[in-house]
């Protein structure tokens, strides 16, 4: 299935492994905005680092064995992101990113699901779902400045 692996957002992807890292800089225990870019940065790489390279799926056992193993790595990810408080000039734009993200687990769900039930009609409208969030949800990173968690 060409494209589900490129859709979802490095963004997400590193926060699984990295640790949260929340000593703050600021009021309100906030991070300045290269502090946060840093760390969630970091949560890219260490995702993209424990998740490896990921065959595109193309047969439905493939697709639903990329979502059991990606699906669960990706919550962890969104979690650890969640966890950073960014400066609050940042706030809303990262409220649209981790919003973006979270459009992103659901569809991988409904991917997985289609999936075991071999629905291709469900499998690429879930599929087109996670590349059109993942387009959001990079173009977010970026007006961050997050270098990792933009790449596709």
């Amino acid at each position: 299935m060409p494209g589900v692996r490129d859709a979802l957002p490095p963004t997400l992807l590193g926060v699984v492994i990295a640790g949260t890292m929340l000593a703050g800089c600021g009021g309100n225990g906030r991070l300045s905005h290269g502090d946060f870019v840093k760390r969630a940065d970091a949560v890219c790489a260490a995702y993209r680092s424990a998740a490896g390279p990921i065959a595109r799926p193309s047969t439905y056992a493939q697709i639903v064995a990329y979502v059991n193993r990606t699906l669960p790595l990706y919550e962890a990810a969104r979690i650890k992101l969640a966890e950073l408080k960014p400066p609050a000039k940042d706030a809303a734009t990262v409220r649209d990113w981790l919003a973006a993200d979270g459009r992103i687990a659901a569809a991988l769900r409904d991917l997985g699901r289609a999936g075991l039930r071999r629905d291709f009609p469900a499998v690429t409208t879930a599929a087109a779902n996670v590349q059109a969030e993942g387009v959001t949800s990079r173009h977010a990173a970026q007006a961050l400045g997050l270098q990792v968690c933009s790449q596709t």
